[in-house]
């Protein structure tokens, strides 16, 4: 009998293989399909979701949406000016972004110093000593900026900027000195991602366009950028009596004080607050590069490309970068500080002495990147340095003394200096916070109630702070209702739990894996963990404020990076790909919206126009009316950042600079004002009403309509004559209302 060919043993074989290959690829492609599908369903919730006003009327996303693609061709009109007449924008621009990134390089060298006097560089690949010594030298150039200026020295930056020239000259030396095989090695093996970048680059950049814009969101002009610009007159950091956030940690404002100090024109405090808030916005890439190399620790290189891509595509952090608002250097803090926390976690797993030995030196490390992060804001402490600081103290289920001490040192560094700042001033070391429990010499009893209440956990109708329905609203606006959210960060976040429940208590569903996982499954297991505590901390002691939220969001980039590469089933990556790919699209979108925040018209705007826009013609006419020997009263508005004559303003929860005048007779009024040198009085019915609205933070009864008619009868003020506008076209109309004071 004859042997049968190859080609007949594998044709009379086929028939009965069949079956098997369709049923082993259909149980390949299961995990890939069930993502899909959860990603599809997740999107058309998303985009049924209504958004409270769109052109004066609710609508849902997938209507804003197809808005936003039919009128996006008018969004792309301002580019095309660009190049029709690039000059004014790189002559206006330019000077802000090169000094920007001038301390932003210092910055790095200084931290990349401190690094290898630490002694960490060994431990580190190239491209996570970078991240690092970026955050480590920005925070050391915003700890000697506040040292000095709570000193009283600002008006002599040399002080502030020869000893960081200094620094970072020696650390230039040292990444020289210290340049490696190894590190240049791990680069070529690990090619860079450049589809990805490409990808990214256009968020990128308009996240740095949007933060060399002026400023106008309110809490920036109320106090991030207006108390640099009044130390800067004074030369001193001080906690302020009529404003009661000058006494908050403001780590991430001494990055606008310090070009603040040293831009050489008059005009320093609006060009050193453009620098800072462009330094701001650096902290979105920064960001997701901490977290590019925080999940390709845990799971590789995809891993670290997918939670980066998550993070840029984060359109909540865009947000805070374009505004100047801080709680995206509080996000980047938060995330380098979880970095720092699983490196030491490995190095403790590690059976390399030198990682072991090191082991104090990560945990000072982490500590720093958690005192940045409270140093920039309060809530900090509750939400990431105690539940840091547990996890350290007793990983592995035993005290781990050296390691917890340093932790403390890290934190102690960069946060005590803000607190020692207010017990001087104050005698209460976290002021404004806590006024029942310390000592407050600024403010009354009830003005400690009036922030106590406005920060307090909401509560519904029947005055219920903790309930299943609160509860459910607070996930619905974390998974899908924010409009700030990435579509992408939900479904990944739900994979990496389904996937870490099969891990623990189903292995053997997991696809078998050369190496071993567990240290990776360990780590994401306390990223999750210490997510749902953060959840838990914001949402029982917290005001629930939307912003708090956003340092979560790289967290959660991290375990939506470990869903991505922890199993290799067929067509995984690119539904995770496709994930990532459509929260990218339509985050830039959303930030190039028209009516979005970013309203991209302006990012080529002239500076002049765009602060005249922002700043309205109060200011401008406020200048005019105050003789230079003079001051006026602002009363109802606070956010005064382009106010820069002489002024005696106050938030809403101080004293009001008028209330000397309650109760006094018309003599008594006239020579108060005249000793205190205030030429006029500005008031703002429409702020005054609205801090008055149903639930808002309340301000003093005693500004009405009817106190000021009362000075008016007195003679005490009178209605001021506003100077004539000399564009006849553009007539001015004031915000607020002008009295002066009768002489």
């Amino acid at each position: 009998m004859s042997k049968k060919t190859r080609r007949e043993r594998n044709s009379s074989s086929a028939p009965s293989s069949e079956p098997a290959l369709a049923s082993s690829d259909l149980i390949r492609f299961a995990p890939a399909a069930l993502l899909a599908l959860l990603g599809f369903a997740y999107l058309i919730v998303y985009f049924q979701s209504p958004i409270p006003v769109f052109q004066g009327e609710p609508a849902d996303r997938l209507t804003v949406l197809f808005t936003i693609l039919g009128n996006f061709p008018l969004v792309l009109g301002p580019w095309a000016d660009l190049l029709i007449d690039p000059v004014p924008f790189f002559t206006q621009r330019t000077p802000v972004f090169v000094l920007a990134a001038m301390i932003m390089l210092v910055a790095t060298l200084v931290g990349r110093c401190l690094l290898s006097r630490i002694g960490l560089t060994g431990l580190l690949s190239r491209l996570e000593t970078l991240v690092f010594a970026a955050a480590l030298g920005l925070a050391t150039v915003s700890l000697w900026t506040f040292v000095i200026g709570f000193v009283g020295l600002l008006h002599y930056p040399a002080l502030i900027v020869l000893p960081l020239l200094g620094l970072a000259g020696w650390g230039g030396w040292d990444w020289y000195r210290e340049r490696t095989p190894r590190s240049e090695t791990e680069a070529a093996r690990e090619p860079s991602p450049w589809i990805w970048i490409a990808a990214a680059a256009p968020i990128v950049l308009c996240t740095l366009l949007g933060g060399m814009m002026p400023p106008y969101e309110y809490d920036v002009l109320e106090y991030h950028l207006r108390l640099p610009t009044e130390w800067l007159t004074t030369g001193r950091i001080a906690v302020e009596s009529y404003n009661a956030y000058s006494g908050l940690p403001m780590g991430a404002e001494m990055l606008a004080l310090l070009p603040m100090t040293i831009w050489p024109s008059d005009q320093a405090w609006f060009y050193g607050a453009l620098v800072g808030k462009t330094l701001i916005s650096f902290y979105a890439p920064l960001t997701a590069l901490a977290a590019y190399c925080a999940a390709r620790r845990i799971a590789g290189s995809y891993a670290g490309q997918i939670a980066a891509i998550v993070v840029v595509g984060t359109p909540w952090i865009v947000l805070v970068a374009v505004y100047g608002l801080v709680d995206g250097v509080w996000a980047f803090y938060t995330v380098a500080t979880i970095f720092a926390a699983i490196v030491w976690f490995q190095a403790q797993r590690s059976d390399d002495p030198a990682a072991t030995i090191a082991l104090p030196r990560l945990a000072l490390l982490a500590g720093l990147m958690a005192g940045m992060a409270t140093a920039c804001k309060y809530p900090a402490l509750p939400l990431l340095v105690m539940p840091l600081a547990v996890w350290i103290a007793v990983e592995g289920r035993r005290l781990n003394l050296k390691s917890a001490i340093a932790f403390t040192i890290g934190v102690t560094l960069l946060f005590a200096p803000w607190l020692i700042k207010n017990v001087v001033y104050t005698g209460n070391p976290v002021y404004p916070l806590a006024g029942s429990i310390f000592p407050d010499s600024i403010r009354t009893p009830e003005q400690v109630a009036q922030w106590r209440a406005a920060h307090a956990v909401p509560t519904d109708a029947d005055g219920h702070s903790v309930t299943s329905a609160l509860l459910i609203n607070a996930i619905k606006k974390v998974a899908f209702a924010s409009d700030w959210t990435n579509v992408a960060l939900f479904p990944l976040a739900v994979t990496a739990i389904v996937l870490l429940g099969l891990a623990i208590w189903q292995p053997q569903r997991l696809p078998e894996e050369k190496e071993d996982r567990s240290i990776r499954d360990a780590i994401a297991w306390r990223l999750l963990l210490y997510a749902v505590t953060y959840f838990a901390i914001w949402w029982l002691f917290t005001h629930r404020y939307d912003r708090f939220l956003i340092p979560l969001a790289p967290v959660v980039a991290l375990l939506a990076g470990y869903a991505a590469a922890r199993i290799s089933a067929a067509g995984w990556r690119a539904v995770c790909s496709s994930l990532a790919a459509v929260g990218l699209a339509i985050c830039f979108l959303w930030i190039n919206w028209r009516n979005s925040f970013l309203a991209p018209t302006f990012y080529f705007t002239d500076y002049q126009l765009l602060k005249e826009a922002n700043a309205g013609p109060d200011p401008g006419l406020l200048a005019e009316l105050v003789p230079a020997d003079h001051k006026a009263i602002v009363e109802g508005k606070a956010d005064v950042f382009y106010m820069q004559t002489p002024i005696d303003y106050h938030t809403c929860f101080d004293a009001s600079p008028l209330v000397g005048l309650v109760g006094k007779s018309a003599a008594e009024r006239k020579e108060l004002l005249h000793a205190r040198k205030v030429s006029h009085i500005y008031v703002s019915w429409s702020e005054i009403a609205r801090f008055r609205s149903p639930g808002n933070y309340g301000f003093a009864e005693f500004v009405t309509p009817d106190f000021f008619a009362e000075l008016v009868a007195q003679g005490v003020i009178r209605p001021a004559e506003l100077p004539a506008n000399p564009d006849e076209n553009q007539p001015q109309q004031p915000w607020g209302e002008f009295y002066e004071v009768v002489p």
